[in-house]
């Protein structure tokens, strides 16, 4: 800016309103008023004229305003080092050329411009919108055009008067943020687009401050972004999105943000509101691909304390990034329909998604976003359309502690760990998991490393479905569900000392089926259901599982006594020092050993092999039934050649 720095240019777009032919140009939008927000107080008390002249004042001088310094148009260079105090009185129409000295903040406004060498007394502006251009309520889109820079304006003014912080209160104003106004780049960049908060800034906001995105028909936008910058931090605020009234005309509309981090670095959002946007609440993505040369990522990142409240896609993604940490926030309704709007996929409260692909050539993999190092931590989830926390593809993510209804999971994904959260679905019998750790038909060769831990989940069809290598499920709370783990294409995994409680008709405990199991534990579980604590059915049937081990031992596994631990046509089982409170039922099974177990039941045989079993063994158990049961009943169609029986006690 030549010469100078002008508080505000309310000139500053002109040039670009004429090129707006968006379809919302001439819309009148009403404002909607809050009677519990305040009238605004001005700190002007003083209408009495000032009686000096600014051209008298001499160097180091300190100039308190306490009247009405009416410049009447002139400009004026003051003198060395002169200072310009408040109390009650105001400087307009004009401008004052400084050469040293500070002003106070409160002497700002539009009617005002000030230039050369000058700062701010304190490092803090309250914006007072009486003083300012930016237009509330009402408006037009090229008037919402001028708002976006008018706010970008004052960052910027701010900064060049040595401040670092701009405090809002009571404003409500629409923000134009879908057009292309950077004539050198013809492209659309939604988060150069979006009103731009700078680096080494704090930008303080209240719940009477409301930014508006005016509606529009663009594909993608965001209203606040933080882009290329670092030592950012906001709060406060409520975000409103345009996904009631968005133009949808255009195709595809589901990338519309209210807070985009790009290319982000140590950067705080707390306690703000995001509410209703056509995509996303936020984005937080790094720049440029992650195999390019000049990648920007985006990391150490805190949002804390913040409500995110129906928006359309996801209430915030992550596609790029490291060291984010998420944190004591509200996640409510994500992706909900309304009465305007459909929600779209995937439909998360929170979604971990990067982008990468494999080369079918060479099957080298390529990472286009990578999202790592993440920690969602202590916050609540109601509502969700279709989950509440997941982590679709990243890398070294932790959630934990948290209170979700609508479910946790993770696809893609290694180094996850999911610990000590409570996962309550609203209504008895949600369908689904509770918590879905892995992907059935995905690439195991990426889904590793995995951990369950210490969660409470209550109220689902499944409680935790578990798939891939090198997982632990342990320690889990697993309460009133359909089936409470469900293991399929599991490999070199523990699951262990878990609680399973389920009194729901027809509930099972640890279940698989149609799957292979290889060198799986199953230990130290105490469960309690009303049907099959255990259910093996299909198991390592496949050529390639013909030496896979699936060990259960060391477990209590408790049901009513018409009921029985379950084996069906399975193989490469070995069941050994577990307690039952029932009977052990085997069908046209194949290699399982029983060794070591306790089994009472007072009106069941205590093991029943049905149908044709081949190579079983039963030994060193103890086995209690009533007189008129059998410890070992051997169908007439199973050979007693294909079974042995050794040291077995029977009482």
């Amino acid at each position: 800016m030549k010469n100078s720095f002008y508080l505000l240019l309310v000139c500053c777009c002109l040039n670009f309103i004429s090129c707006n032919t968006e379809s919302f140009e001439d819309e009148v939008l009403q404002e909607e008023t809050d009677p519990n927000i305040p009238e605004e107080e001005s700190e002007i008390t003083s209408t009495t004229p000032c009686d000096f002249d600014l051209s008298e004042i001499t160097s180091n001088s300190t100039i308190t305003i306490d009247c009405i310094l009416d410049l009447g148009g002139a400009e004026i260079s003051l003198p060395d080092n002169v200072n310009f105090d408040f109390n009650g009185g105001d400087i307009t129409n004009g401008t004052i050329n400084f050469n040293g000295g500070y002003i106070d903040g409160r002497l700002l406004s539009s009617k005002l411009t000030v230039n050369g060498d000058v700062k701010l007394k304190e490092p803090t502006l309250k914006y007072v919108p009486s003083r300012w251009t930016i237009v509330q309520g009402e408006t037009t889109s090229a008037v919402a055009l001028e708002n976006r820079d008018h706010l970008e304006n004052i960052f910027a003014m701010v900064q060049k008067l040595e401040g670092n912080t701009l405090e809002i209160d009571k404003l409500d104003a629409y923000f134009e943020v879908s057009l292309v106004t950077h004539p050198s780049d013809p492209n659309f960049r939604a988060s150069l687009e979006a009103i731009n908060v700078p680096s080494n800034f704090n930008l303080k906001m209240t719940n009477n401050t409301k930014l508006r995105v005016f509606p529009n028909n663009r594909q993608t936008y965001a209203l606040l972004s933080v882009r290329e910058a670092s030592d950012v931090t906001i709060s406060g605020g409520i975000l409103l999105g345009d996904r009631d009234e968005h133009d949808y005309s255009a195709g595809d509309q589901e990338w519309g943000y209210l807070v985009f981090l790009k290319a982000a670095v140590n950067t705080t959002i707390s306690g703000m509101t995001l509410k209703n946007a056509m995509g996303d609440g936020m984005k937080i993505q790094s720049l440029k691909f992650f195999y390019e040369p000049d990648h920007i990522p985006t990391h150490d990142i805190v949002i804390t304390k913040c409500i995110f409240d129906s928006n359309r896609r996801n209430n915030m993604s992550i596609t790029g990034g490291y060291d984010i940490y998420v944190d004591d926030n509200q996640f409510l309704n994500a992706s909900v329909d309304t009465d305007s709007s459909e929600g779209v996929a995937p439909g998360f409260a929170i979604d971990i998604e990067a982008t990468r692909k494999r080369d079918e050539a060479t099957g080298e993999m390529f990472y286009y976003e990578r999202a790592e190092d993440i920690y969602i931590t202590n916050n609540t989830e109601t509502g969700s359309r279709i989950g509440g926390f997941t982590v679709a593809i990243g890398y070294d993510v932790t959630i934990e502690n948290n209170t979700v209804e609508t479910g946790i999971s993770y696809s893609f994904a290694n180094g996850t760990k999911i610990i000590g959260n409570t996962v309550v679905a609203p209504e008895s019998g949600r369908s689904g998991a509770g918590i879905k750790a892995g992907r059935e038909n995905g690439d195991d060769a990426t889904i590793y490393d995995n951990l369950v831990s210490k969660n409470t989940v209550r109220g689902f069809g499944t409680s935790i479905f578990v798939s891939n290598r090198d997982v632990v499920i342990e320690g889990n709370n697993l309460e009133d569900f359909g089936a409470g783990i469900n293991m399929s294409k599991l490999t070199n995994a523990e699951i262990k000392n878990n609680i399973l409680n389920s009194e729901r008709d027809g509930s099972i405990g640890i279940v698989s089926s149609t799957t292979g199991l290889d060198n799986v534990s199953i230990f130290g579980n105490n469960v309690t259901v009303a049907r099959n604590p255990i259910k093996m059915s299909n198991l390592n049937l496949e050529p390639e599982a013909s030496d896979y081990v699936t060990s259960i031992y060391n477990n209590v596994l408790n049901t009513p006594n018409d009921s029985s631990t379950l084996f069906i046509k399975s193989t490469g089982i070995e069941f050994t020092d577990n307690e039952l409170n029932h009977q052990i039922e085997v069908f046209n099974c194949d290699g399982i050993a029983f060794m070591k177990n306790s089994v009472t039941d007072s009106d069941d045989h205590g093991f029943h092999l049905r149908e044709v079993n081949n190579n079983i063994n039963i030994a060193n158990n103890t086995i209690n039934v009533s007189d008129n049961r059998e410890c070992i009943q051997i169908e007439d169609s199973t050979s007693t050649s294909e079974v042995t029986i050794t040291n077995n006690t029977c009482q």
